[in-house]
């Protein structure tokens, strides 16, 4: 094994003026009565009393369309997100280019063939309540949340066991595994054992301080009345120190409420984890001289449609192509960006991955979608105007789609008449996120909405992989490529730690997405990130979710009226 080496450090990413927006935006006579209502009534919660347009340094007041249920990093997904910017270290960090940085692990290294990897601790941690951070906790955390968290269960096919020597754990692996700091060394968020020692089930911890971590922010209060999350700055903190005294989110907020709050000051800047400002939301944003708009391509996909792989007829390949030609995606686009147009290809990967392996692109082709589908036998046997499976039945698909995907009301639409217009029919079913990730994973759909995260495109052999592979169920991923060939390609992807065969096995298997189409990418995305513009020295980080971000904590700094 080879020494452990020190991780790169961490260097400020400038973030790049935007002088206006490159695309046109929707009108902006929208119905600003209500939102105008709803934000008067809202005004004295995040403005406590300042005036508007005066942003101080010790404070950022951050807006958010995020509902956060409960203040538990294992129970609320929302949560989580803020205890990863704000409360809770891991092992390492990652930085706006997918390169690792020492968090609680100030070194590491792995094994030739990747079964093994070690990690040393630093020495000067503390939990928020002034113990020290052991490698003990380490353990525990894994340990805990293989048998204890539903989300984590697939760690306990990885890890056959660790090991504590000192400030030195090793991880022993069952297979190779070359992403282990991202799937596990970034993802798991370490917790305090002393704390959660005697937390026998997550959703019922009592009086336990569930949110105590050792990251660079306290908490302080959560008013579930208002939806004010605060944290206050932990002097104490073995890192850089944030360069501002207090976190104040405002959550589950409409973007009319959100998009007048910037306007008037009242907020610093928005944040919504993996998402920008909705376009059609942007248009009064746009000319204000005390707001900057930062941009920049996304790393996830805002809407895709996914295919039952196990149900007929969309268990066809012929059948999805023809499905591929049906889709207006300038439209899909248009109702989604506004009219930035961005127009996804068939292998699935976002132009924000450099290294993509891009397919054919996607063309709306109604008469080519007909031409295939009766070339396939699905045709219209009874006149009705709508296409008959071989036995008779009409073809009307189950559309399966989250009740909270932005967009959804004008997309909705589209598909619908897309669809319709070559014959085949739509019941769609719209669900709560749980009922959502319940349904997919008991793949009760014909056809599923859904989005991906920057996290997401990344996480197990990364290239969107922990989507599709069958061998990776839960968390709503749709698990539903079962092909050897494709399990194959993930498996070598993360036994080699060669970079280039990394990079040809991730073209092979962007090439499969391109071949089989498991699912289809109905835009790319554009991510906007509204902040006022005395705010400065920030910066847009995509694995952290957006503008909120560690880098942008240390290095923000209020600077008047900035270029």
């Amino acid at each position: 094994m080879n020494q452990l080496s020190n991780g790169p450090k961490a260097a400020t990413v400038p973030l790049k003026r935007i002088d206006g927006l490159t695309c046109r935006m929707v009108s902006c006579c929208r119905i600003l009565l209500v939102a105008g209502v709803l934000l008067w009534g809202l005004a004295g919660c995040w403005r406590d009393g300042r005036s508007a347009g005066a942003p101080s340094p010790d404070r950022l007041r951050i807006g958010t369309s995020m509902q956060v249920r409960v203040a538990n990093p294992l129970v609320d997904y929302s949560y989580n997100i803020f205890a990863m910017l704000a409360t809770h270290d891991t092992l390492v960090r990652f930085d706006a280019d997918l390169q690792p940085l020492p968090q609680l692990a100030l070194a590491w290294d792995a094994s030739a063939d990747g079964r093994q990897w070690r990690f040393r601790l630093r020495d000067d941690a503390r939990w928020h309540d002034g113990r020290p951070v052991t490698a003990a906790d380490v353990k525990f955390t894994f340990d805990y949340l293989t048998a204890h968290h539903s989300a984590s269960a697939w760690m306990r096919s990885l890890i056959k066991r660790i090991q504590v020597d000192g400030r030195v754990l090793t991880f022993d692996l069952v297979k190779p595994h070359s992403r282990f700091l991202i799937n596990c060394g970034f993802i798991v968020r370490i917790l305090p054992r002393h704390v959660w020692e005697n937390v026998a089930d997550p959703f019922k911890p009592g009086d336990a301080k569930v949110t105590l971590g050792c990251g660079p922010f306290v908490f302080e209060h959560f008013d579930t009345r208002t939806g004010r999350l605060q944290f206050r700055r932990n002097d104490a903190y073995h890192g850089t120190p944030p360069a501002v005294a207090r976190l104040d989110l405002f959550l589950n907020h409409s973007f009319d409420a959100l998009a007048l709050a910037l306007e008037r000051g009242d907020l610093d800047f928005f944040y919504k984890y993996a998402s920008g400002f909705p376009s059609m939301h942007l248009a009064t944003l746009a000319g204000r001289e005390d707001l900057r708009l930062p941009k920049a391509d996304a790393m996830g996909v805002p809407a895709a449609l996914g295919f039952n792989l196990k149900h007929r007829p969309t268990d066809s390949r012929e059948f999805r192509s023809a499905i591929s030609n049906a889709l207006d995606y300038k439209r899909i686009a248009a109702s989604l960006l506004g009219h930035c147009e961005k127009i996804p290809d068939t292998g699935f990967i976002p132009p924000a991955f450099g290294d993509r392996q891009a397919g054919a692109v996607l063309t709306y082709a109604p008469e080519e979608s007909s031409r295939r589908l009766d070339q396939a036998g699905y045709v219209d046997t009874d006149g009705d105007g709508l296409r008959n499976l071989p036995g008779g039945d009409n073809i009307v698909l189950t559309l399966l789609t989250r009740a909270d995907l932005a967009g959804i009301e004008a997309l909705l639409p589209i598909l619908t008449y897309n669809l319709r217009a070559v014959g085949i029919a739509l019941s769609i079913e719209r669900v709560d996120l749980s009922t959502w990730i319940e349904r997919v994973g008991a793949e009760q759909f014909d056809l599923v909405l859904f989005r991906t995260t920057p996290w997401g495109m990344v996480m197990d052999a990364g290239v969107a992989s922990g989507y599709f592979d069958s061998r990776r169920k839960g968390g709503g991923t749709l698990a539903n490529v079962t092909d050897p060939v494709f399990h194959d390609r993930c498996d070598r992807l993360l036994a080699t730690t060669d970079a280039a065969c990394q990079a040809r096995l991730g073209h092979a298997i962007g090439q499969y997405y391109a071949d089989y189409l498991p699912a289809l990418a109905l835009c790319w995305s554009v991510n906007t990130y509204p902040v006022q513009r005395s705010w400065q020295n920030l910066a847009i980080n995509q694995i952290g979710g957006g503008l909120l971000n560690r880098q942008t904590l240390v290095n923000i700094q209020l600077g008047g009226s900035s270029k």
